[in-house]
């Protein structure tokens, strides 16, 4: 049997599209229109976006592990159809990107408003988006590489 296509295992399911997805990118959206709005009315040496590093981690793997059940049997389904595990993985790093970079868009869009030169700041956000995508992922490794999905799978 031939194994498919790498591209219907990673996008079939990158879009967010659950409700702790959406809660998450609402909590983000959240935080960070309120750091817009913070570092606006303060006059800090210190941007209050660094906070979004500690925020953004903790809201995407929460995010991630919510539904786990739904989702084990769902990354089954894919491991069957002949997904690996690296595609799978990638598949949920894609997907807590997307819901970090929408999450952190007034931040991106405040940068651009700014009309200053935006070097570091398009490194703090691309920074966010991908540690938002990692820390989504690991739940995924984590319940993939375990021994509760293996003997579901070998049963």
């Amino acid at each position: 049997m031939e194994r498919p296509s790498w591209a219907p295992v990673v996008f079939s399911g990158a879009v967010p599209r659950e409700f702790s997805d959406l809660l998450a990118i609402t909590i983000l959206l959240t935080a960070t229109t309120q750091a817009i709005v913070a570092q606006s009315l303060t006059f800090t040496v210190v941007g209050s976006e660094w906070i979004l590093l500690l925020l953004v981690p903790v809201t995407c793997a929460l995010a991630s592990l919510s539904n786990s059940a739904r989702r084990e049997r769902e990354e089954l389904a894919l491991f069957a159809y002949g997904g690996s595990p690296r595609q799978i993985s990638a598949r949920y790093a894609i997907r807590g990107c997307l819901i970090a970079a929408f999450g952190t868009f007034p931040l991106f869009l405040g940068f651009l408003a700014s009309g200053l030169p935006y070097s570091t700041e398009v490194i703090i956000v691309t920074v966010l988006v991908f540690v938002g995508g990692l820390s989504y992922a690991a739940s995924a490794v984590r319940r993939i590489h375990s021994t509760n999905f293996v003997g579901h799978y070998k049963g």
